[in-house]
């Protein structure tokens, strides 16, 4: 399962006339201006991370979908989403069958017929040979990207990526968190190191060029080289690569930092700190950073009122910091030199770290499980069968079709012979209501993106290199396969010019806030619109953009004053359609960030999360009581199948007394174990915009009471936030989930999900707690019953596992859910022609009207 983390983004103030990309604005009060040469569409931030085993945002995902097809779809039957394959839709399989669950082997096959003929956007064919390295990508067991499929228990899964023929069906659990000790192992090595020595010498700071003395001078523990060889090859782990772990930890710092100073100079522009005159870009980052301090006016009560600021006061020399390189090398320097072990332990820096150590250390425990043999013990994935390439079965029925399978093949891949095809089963013990999304996987040519590795399916080659931490690094992520997608989807990247494929150099593709795309001439269908953009722009200037016509379909908040707009300038051209959201808006907090499960539940105490909802259109938003979609069925109702409004949980307690609530937060302050800083927090609200998003009121008087109480918080937008979020780094958070289908909880609430997720939610610390301490108990319990939610397909049973899951996700403090909400899409029908858009009637909550965009015209 996706979900997709939703934002305010970027603004821009006016139609642009962005040379090379439109020939002209669109004028909605002006239907006879010219017509712009391509679709504009709205974005919301992008990372820049287009990668389709590896995007992590929702914006990105979008990108990257763009070029892409994946094995199914969606579709909906007699009001039920169901899997959607076939000639007619933009997929990969050509025809499909769930079988029946077999009591006597406890398996449950899957059957997919592969179509002829489907081309990537470079012309070259889409065979089984690219199905299968996609397949081995998600499922190697150092693969760290946010798909999930590895949960599924697919027959001799475990065996292949553990490369053991075990009875315990829980190793390769087992081996995941002991890779996790082994790669922070890793990094206390420099963590002791620098502190042994700060420690000779108090009060003296450590330099780079000393630091790196030291290294060279180290005596390696054991516990270091185990995260990186086998024990027989310990001799060669060297200093040079506790050297190169050091340099990797200042690249990441330094780019961390490059990323604050982005945040900071958008984050405080308005009140209090606006009518200051002093938070320039250098006083915002240097104050978001810590070495600006501020005095704050004191209130009829005596005590500070937070909404007025006396005086700034600078600890550092502004003459010296003056430039935002400056700014950035002061704070580094003063961190590097005397708080290496905050980076490594407590920055984004180190998240990101543990993440590439532990695959890493997985990759070494794995060598350790095959020994001395030569190759692997299991060479295959048992379950997963090309009938064409390692069978004799001469043809499979599905339904009234009987489709002869392929046995041999051109060098290319595609079968040799017409009217024959290639067939996919997998076969999985018992059975997962969740296994077919997650064999919908996207299918990317093989050929791009691990061009130096070969298949041979029948000699068990699949283009992957095994338990390979380097392979998926460097050749997987390279910086060409992380900026340019490519695929068999509608649209193919392209730059300003029109540059395509070897000519399309890797910073052309997104540049200054553009994504440009040219219709894929091999795409299945024909494409209706030669050119599309993607330009991001906040949700707060939407309408303005839309308006002035320098983007021609956007997603706006779905307001009062957004609704009221749209219906005035109808008349001109501006139509639009809404749905209910699959997903709904949440407030998160970092385990990581807050350690103690009281503190946490004293922050929800405080937040009035109705207020949310006075920021939409009447009757477009509504307060939810559960981290789900209330558009999901296994969201928890009650006997009349009404959502329920109860969720036995006191917080947020303000709701129904403000004093109620300072009484509840005071008490859970009373049961935890904190020091003064703990109590100093930052509520991130994501986006350049504090106030206009839905949940700062929420913010605004949570922050108010809990200051009241003793707490020192702050208020704070970020237009890093989401990529801040996937390493881990944020305090407290408003954000919103973009769900998918089926409401499988693995891939956002498990312990065992490597989905960044899980980071943001402070897992990484979580884990390493005792198994008897409060949170880990809670956390097990969680992953157990997502587990168990898994092994059934009873929608009663699976909606009873659920309602209890949600509530130990709630009991765990890490979420608020705040408001379910309707999404609203407007669009410029002198550009965009409206008749080849879904009608309102149409739209559902599990589709968009860009979902078939290869249909879209452009009014002629």
């Amino acid at each position: 399962m996706k979900k997709k983390l939703l934002s305010l983004l970027l603004l821009i103030s006016t139609c642009i006339s962005l040379v090379g990309i439109l020939s002209a604005c669109s004028d909605p009060e002006d239907p006879g201006a010219s017509k712009p040469d391509a679709l504009v569409i709205m974005s919301e931030d992008l990372d820049g991370l287009f990668n389709p085993f590896y995007s992590t945002t929702g914006a990105d995902a979008t990108i990257v979908a763009m070029t892409q097809i994946g094995m199914l779809t969606t579709g909906l039957k007699n009001g039920e989403v169901v899997v959607a394959y076939g000639d007619s839709e933009a997929v990969v399989t050509k025809d499909f069958m769930q079988g029946d669950y077999d009591a006597v082997t406890d398996t449950t096959t899957y059957t997919f017929v592969l179509k002829n003929g489907i081309k990537f956007s470079d012309g070259k064919p889409l065979t089984m040979n690219d199905v299968l390295f996609n397949l081995y990508v998600y499922l190697d067991p150092v693969y760290t990207g946010s798909s999930t499929m590895y949960s599924t228990d697919i027959v001799g899964l475990q065996a292949y990526r553990t490369q053991t023929e075990s009875a315990d069906d829980k190793l390769d659990d087992t081996i995941a968190e002991e890779a996790l000790n082994r790669a922070r192992a890793r990094v206390m090595e420099l963590v002791n190191l620098f502190n042994a020595n700060v420690e000779l010498e108090p009060g003296k700071v450590i330099t780079e060029e000393r630091m790196e003395a030291l290294i060279g001078a180290h005596s390696l523990s054991d516990g270091y080289k185990s995260a990186l060889a086998v024990e027989s090859d310990f001799d060669k782990v060297t200093t040079a690569q506790l050297l190169a772990d050091y340099k990797l930890a200042l690249k990441l710092f330094r780019e961390e930092l490059e990323r604050d100073y982005t945040s900071a100079k958008e984050a405080y522009l308005e009140e209090p700190y606006k009518s200051t005159g002093e938070f320039d870009e250098i006083t915002s980052f240097m104050y978001h950073e810590g070495y600006v301090t501020l005095e704050y006016a004191e209130g009829a009560d005596g005590k500070k009122d937070k909404s007025k600021i006396e005086r700034v006061d600078r600890g550092y020399n502004t003459d010296v910091v003056s430039t935002k390189e400056a700014a950035i090398n002061y704070v580094y320097n003063a961190k590097v030199n005397a708080s290496l072990p905050e980076i490594l332990l407590y920055w984004a820096t180190a998240n990101e770290m543990m993440t590439e150590f532990s695959a890493k250390a997985k990759e070494v425990i794995i060598k350790e499980n095959i020994g001395d043999a030569e190759g692997l013990a299991v060479k295959n994935i048992e379950g997963i069968v090309s009938l064409g390439h390692t069978t004799s079965v001469p043809s499979v029925t599905i339904g009234s079709n009987t489709y002869t399978v392929a046995h041999e093949h051109n060098p290319d891949g595609t079968p040799k012979n017409a009217n024959e095809y290639d067939v996919l089963q997998i076969t999985i013990n018992g059975v997962d209501p969740k296994a077919v999304w997650n064999f919908a996987f996207s299918v990317a040519p093989r050929h791009y993106y691990a061009p130096n590795q070969t298949v041979d399916i029948a000699n068990n080659q699949f283009g992957v290199e095994y338990n390979s931490f380097d392979f998926m690094k460097n050749e997987i992520q390279s910086q060409r396969n992380v900026r340019i997608p490519m695929g068999a989807g509608a649209y193919q990247a392209t730059d300003a010019q029109g540059k395509t494929g070897a000519d399309l150099g890797t910073s052309g593709f997104f540049a200054s806030n553009i994504v440009y795309f040219k219709a894929n001439p091999n795409f299945m269908f024909p494409v209706a619109t030669e050119l599309v953009r993607y330009q991001v722009v906040s949700a707060s200037n939407a309408m303005n953009a839309l308006k002035e016509g320098s983007v021609h379909y956007v997603t706006p908040q779905f307001t009062k004053q957004n609704w009221e707009e749209i219906q005035s300038l109808k008349a001109s051209g501006i139509d639009s359609r809404n749905s209910d959201q699959l997903g709904y808006g949440y407030i998160g907090i970092n385990a990581s960030k807050i350690t103690d499960l009281n503190l946490r539940k004293a922050i929800m105490c405080a937040m009035d999360t109705y207020q949310a909802q006075n920021y939409y259109s009447a009757g477009m938003a509504e307060k939810i009581y559960f981290p789900m979609s209330t558009v999901s069925w296994a969201y928890p109702k009650d006997e009349s199948g009404n959502p329920l409004k109860l969720n036995e949980h006191d917080y947020p307690a303000v709701q129904y007394s403000r004093e109620g609530a300072k009484a509840k937060i005071l008490e859970y302050m009373d049961m935890a174990d904190y020091s003064e800083k703990d109590l100093k927090v930052k509520f991130t609200i994501a986006g350049a915009n504090l106030t206009d998003h839905p949940t700062y009121l929420v913010f605004r008087d949570a922050a108010e009471l809990l200051n009241e109480c003793g707490w020192d918080v702050e208020v704070v937008s970020d237009v890093q936030a989401l990529t801040k979020l996937s390493s881990g780094s944020l305090q407290v958070w408003a954000a919103a989930w973009g769900s998918t289908v089926d409401p499988d909880l693995y891939q956002v609430y498990h312990k065992n999900s490597t989905a960044t997720s899980t980071l943001a939610w402070g897992y990484n610390y979580l884990k390493t707690l005792d198994a008897n301490d409060e949170q880990r108990v809670i956390l097990d319990e969680l992953s157990d019953l997502i587990d168990a939610a898994r092994e059934t397909t009873d929608r009663g049973e699976r909606s009873d596992l659920y309602e209890q899951a949600l509530g130990k996700i709630l009991d765990l403090a890490i979420e608020l859910p705040v408001y379910q909400r309707q999404v609203l899409y407007a669009f410029n029908t002198n550009v965009i022609d409206a008749s080849s858009l879904p009608t309102q009637a149409e739209i559902n909550p599990y589709t968009s009207p860009l979902d078939r965009i290869w249909e879209v015209k452009m009014v002629e």
